[in-house]
Formats: structure tokens, sequence, C-alpha cells
């Protein structure tokens, strides 16, 4: 009678159904983010020496899963996810990152901008075409040399106007890392 029983529960036990699988609820995003840097690396962990599984391209939409000493993780349009550098990030509700919230006092990083646009001449000479003018801008935003790098014009003469334009410019210098930066601006005057 006992071995009955026991073949009828070993029985039972063997066609019960397996126990439904453990699901934990996915983390709920942070929200979005935009891409600030002109190139982003998404990384495989939230450190620099970690492997560029992929480079992001400024203006790129991220989902923000997680956010953990400066970094972000991300989920890509594409299903990818990995980690980016939190300071290259703008969140779509405004907010910055727990790291740029302690660092008070330090600027945001942002593009370059014209203190002083470039007044364009007039010049009532023949020639017609495109100059291309290489400006280096230092970091309170003044050019300090300029170099003529095509000009479809042939007339040495639009090239220097063209130099002396790009030059009264004035300039408000990009900053990244807290710091202004030096650059290099490419100006085209068509004649």
């Amino acid at each position: 009678m006992k071995r009955a029983l026991l073949a009828l529960t070993l029985a039972a036990f063997s066609c019960a159904a397996p126990p439904p699988p453990v699901t934990t609820p996915a983390a709920e995003p942070l929200g979005t983010g935009r891409v600030t840097a002109t190139a982003l690396n998404l990384r495989a962990e939230a450190t620099t020496e970690a492997e560029i599984l992929t480079t992001i391209r400024r203006g790129q939409t991220l989902t923000l899963m997680e956010e953990r000493a400066g970094w972000y993780q991300v989920r890509l349009p594409t299903g990818e996810s990995g980690w980016v550098s939190a300071q290259y990030v703008a969140r779509s509700d405004g907010r910055s990152s727990s790291t740029a919230r302690r660092s008070r006092g330090c600027p945001a990083d942002s593009d370059y901008a014209f203190e002083k646009s470039p007044m364009p001449s007039f010049s009532d000479r023949g020639a017609h075409g495109l100059v291309v003018v290489e400006a280096n801008v230092n970091s309170s935003g003044d050019v300090t040399s300029t170099r003529v790098i095509s000009n479809a014009t042939g007339d040495p003469d639009l090239a220097a106007l063209a130099e002396r334009e790009i030059r009264s410019a004035k300039f408000i210098a990009p900053i990244r890392d807290c710091v202004r930066r030096s650059f290099i601006f490419t100006y085209k005057r068509a004649f």
C-alpha cells in the first residue's frame, strides 16, 4: 500500500507543470536625452577604459535607463544599450545629471557664438566665386590668425577682403569641461 501511494505521489509530481519563470519588472527609464557632443562613445561599462560599442552623433535621442557617477546607461533607438558620459547628454526634462548639479559654478558645455558677426564688404570687382578662409580663434574669442584655404574668384584682393572681414569678428568661445576653448572657424564668403 505504501508503495502504491509513493508511486502515485511521484507520478503526480512528475506530471505537474513546471513553476512559471520569475520575472522582474524592467527598470523604469529616467527619461530621454539628446547627445550634445559631435561624437559620443557608447561604452560597455561606465568607464573611459571600457570597450567602445559604437559612436553616437550629435542630436541623437537616447533613452536614459540609469545614472551612475557621471555616466548614463542608455538605450539607442536600435535597441543597443551601453554607457555614455553624462556631461555630453542634455536631458529632455531640463534636469542635469547629479554630477553636474554637484559642480556648482561650472558653466554648461556650449558651442561657439558670434559676439560681433563679420560684416561683409562690397566690391565692384568683376570676379565671382567663393573664398574660404580658416581663422584661428583663441579662448577669449579673438581671431589670432587667418589663412586662405581656397579662392575660386582668382582675385587675391577679394581673398584679402574676406580675411579682413573675419578678422573683424568677435566670438564667444565654446565651453568644454567647464573651460572656454580655442577653435578653428571656417569662413566662406561668396563674391
